[in-house]
């Protein structure tokens, strides 16, 4: 029986765990220790015990003998999957939507005492979870079904598997006649013309907007051109480089830091034109229902790639859940709430809904964070945010 494994492994994870504090007697051999996270892997048969061919019968089987297994996200829209999932194969995996700083820092905490709650974790900061998660603890593993290994770029599974991409873009209500864009360049928000007209939830809280300004500070040379292009003259620096400059000043121009990216929404949609909101472009969806009213910037400012990844959680005694969740959450039906909102990575899946022809092609301006920069940055975004807000 599956329990009775589970059970066992759970004994054997503690026993190791124990073993660098035994003693040995004088003029015996010391055994080599045994290694806790690779014992893990095997029974979970994850990383280099990874099957090359998946029987997807045999693990839907085997996960209905597991213990209920719980989700960490992010975001709301997985209810409805989770539920779905769970009527389909018998299984009993709940979840749990808290924001990504929160998620993240509740990894952390309960790996470094010991527990494993968790089974799958789908979160907004690909830095933070590979750095904080993956390298400086074994808190979560990489996992892809080896059938969209065959179908996807090295970029959407290293160092985790990527379930979608979504854009920070800018939401914007126009007083011009025609309701076309009321502005010429991102610098423009900095001016007197968008004094407390601007609105966007603080990047301490939200990882969409800490990508944000990670990717404005890590292409400050684009920044410094479009300053340029603005105001007809090169850029005098009181900061590190030109995307703090912009930082710095929109903070000083009443920024409207919100709690949520829905009262951002809701910023936008009930203040006098011409304003401006940040978030993602997935809450268009809710312009479409009729639940608010703004247009989405395609064309002026700046839009920052962000990843949305998801990772088993390292020790889980239920992997064979959590391998078939992963496996649902990418698929055309698991997927559902997410596709045509959010940009999927499977090849397999179509975009559907209202927002099915918005794509990452439709952006003028999309632009990327260096993954490698991102985790540094990203701690000298809080440091100088929290120094000027």
């Amino acid at each position: 029986m599956k329990i009775t494994r589970n059970a066992a492994f759970a004994a054997l994870v503690v026993s190791l765990l124990l073993i660098p504090a035994l003693g040995f007697s004088a003029g015996t051999a010391e055994p080599a220790a045994a290694d806790p996270l690779d014992e893990w892997m095997q029974f979970a048969e994850v990383g280099p015990y990874q099957p090359e061919v998946e029987d997807w019968d045999a693990i839907a089987a085997a996960a209905q003998e597991e213990p209920p297994l719980v989700m960490y996200s992010n975001t709301s829209r997985a209810f409805p999957v989770v539920d779905q999932f769970n009527e389909i194969y018998g299984t009993e995996v709940e979840m749990l939507n808290i924001s990504t700083s929160e998620l993240n820092e509740r990894i952390r905490r309960e790996y470094d005492a010991g527990i494993f709650p968790s089974g799958v974790v789908m979160t907004g900061n690909i830095a933070v979870m590979y750095d904080q998660l993956m390298v400086e603890r074994n808190a979560l593993t990489a996992y892809v079904p080896r059938e969209m290994q065959a179908v996807l770029p090295d970029r959407d599974m290293e160092p985790v598997l990527i379930h979608r991409y979504s854009a920070g873009t800018w939401y914007f209500t126009s007083d011009l006649p025609d309701g076309s864009v009321p502005y010429e360049n991102i610098w423009e928000l900095t001016t007197e013309r968008f004094r407390n007209r601007v609105a966007m939830q603080s990047p301490l809280r939200s990882g969409t907007t800490m990508d944000y300004m990670v990717g404005i500070v890590a292409n400050s040379d684009l920044m410094e051109e479009l300053y340029e292009d603005f105001f007809g003259e090169p850029i005098e620096l009181t900061t590190p480089n030109a995307g703090f400059e912009w930082i710095r000043r929109l903070l000083e121009n009443d920024l409207r830091v919100q709690a949520s990216f829905r009262d951002v929404a809701d910023a936008v949609t009930n203040s006098d034109a011409p304003f401006l909101g940040f978030g993602t472009q997935s809450v268009y969806r809710d312009v479409l229902s009729g639940q608010y009213d703004f247009e989405l910037d395609t064309d002026i400012n700046p839009a920052i790639l962000s990843a949305r990844p998801i990772a088993m959680t390292s020790y889980t005694e239920s992997p064979n859940t959590a391998k078939l969740l992963i496996r649902y959450l990418t698929s055309q039906e698991g997927g559902d709430p997410w596709w045509g909102a959010d940009f999927p990575v499977n090849p397999e899946v179509q975009s559907t809904g209202p927002m099915a022809n918005l794509t990452l092609d439709s952006f003028a301006r999309l632009w990327s964070i260096p993954i490698d920069q991102a985790l540094d940055l990203g701690d000298e975004v809080a440091d100088f945010w929290i120094l000027y807000e």
